[in-house]
């Protein structure tokens, strides 16, 4: 009865069109027990991104962006950040000033209350209570208002943490090979829990508009799926599974990963935790061989090492070295992977 008392009213949320409080009641389905949350989301526009970051305009700078800008236009990607509000004028203050300007809208997601007027940026406060165990909670919290109000507005839905650093031209890059009216699910796979596993948390996922579709509707709408638990990762790709969402990965053609979920330096310069090994569907690797050329993410990077990306990738070059543009184009070709036995 709980399971489908959770299910009812989440379609009522989705199917009102209210703005201003949203209910969400979340079960428990192993104890058929409920817990009440409350959102507030003035249902704003997702943040634009801001036209000096994501069309080069610095006359100062020599450079060609008309690749990537022509890839912008063929689709939407909306950038979507969990964190705490401790990390608003910490961690969300660097990702605001960095990589996110280069999504085509973002909004951050945290827990707490401010006063009228003190909302920085694009800010849904959730009323989740904080701590690893509820990371679930607020996740699955997140999808229902993402599919309540910006499900048409976007192709694409790029979970990031608060801190990963993205390279938002090299994702779209290989987003540009899909369809968004595919159920798509994309980022570095784990294999764990399920035969296809599920993508880290950490180093980003990305779900398409039908994979976001899916899994609230076909996922939790009808109650499949956990709502509870610290593995936000695991729990979400469970559900997307059995929504008939598909693992996908963008390793490039050397082998190469473009999701990465520890540390930079762990990654180029190593040693790769003892317990990594078991854990990822394609082993890590350290050193040279460890990173595409089109690296789409790092996780684990602090305020200060987001800003030193961000001005070497984009406001620093190599004279004499010219991107092998046709070359790069078979560079990542994405596929679903197969069904671990």
């Amino acid at each position: 009865m709980g399971n489908v008392r959770f299910g009812r009213l989440v379609q009522l949320i989705a199917l009102s069109g209210a703005v201003g409080i949203l209910l969400v009641t979340l079960v428990d389905i192993r104890s058929l027990k409920y817990r009440v949350f409350l959102v507030h989301c003035q249902q704003s526009e997702s943040h634009p991104a801001d036209a000096h970051e994501t069309q080069h305009s610095d006359p100062t700078l020599m450079i060609d962006d008309s690749a990537a800008s022509a890839l912008r236009k063929r689709a939407r990607v909306l950038c979507w950040v969990p964190s705490t509000f401790k990390q608003l004028n910490a961690k969300l203050k660097a990702v605001n000033e960095t990589w996110i300007t280069r999504c085509d809208g973002h909004i951050f997601f945290v827990e707490g209350q401010w006063a009228e007027g003190q909302r920085p940026w694009d800010v849904v406060s959730l009323d989740v209570p904080p701590g690893y165990y509820n990371l679930t909670t607020k996740v699955v919290t997140v999808l229902l208002y993402l599919h309540r109000y910006h499900l048409h507005d976007y192709d694409w839905f790029l979970k990031g943490d608060d801190d990963a650093y993205i390279v938002m031209e090299n994702l779209r890059y290989v987003l540009d090979q899909y369809n968004a009216r595919d159920p798509v699910y994309l980022g570095h796979l784990y294999r764990q829990f399920h035969s296809q596993g599920y993508m880290s948390g950490g180093a980003s996922y990305v779900l398409s508009r039908e994979a976001l579709r899916r899994v609230v509707e076909e996922g939790y709408w009808k109650n499949k799926c956990a709502t509870k638990g610290k593995y936000e990762d695991v729990e979400v790709g469970r559900c997307l599974h059995k929504a008939g969402v598909g693992s996908h990965s963008s390793r490039d053609r050397f082998g190469r990963d473009t999701f990465h979920p520890l540390r930079p330096a762990t990654h180029i310069v190593g040693p790769i935790p003892a317990n990594q090994a078991g854990q990822d569907y394609f082993p890590i690797v350290s050193g040279k061989e460890c990173c595409s050329q089109l690296t789409i993410s790092f996780h684990k990077v602090d305020p200060s090492l987001m800003r030193v990306f961000d001005q070497l990738l984009y406001r620093t070059s190599v004279y004499g070295h010219v991107l092998d543009m046709p070359a790069l184009q078979g560079m990542v070709k994405p596929s679903e992977v197969p069904s671990q036995k």
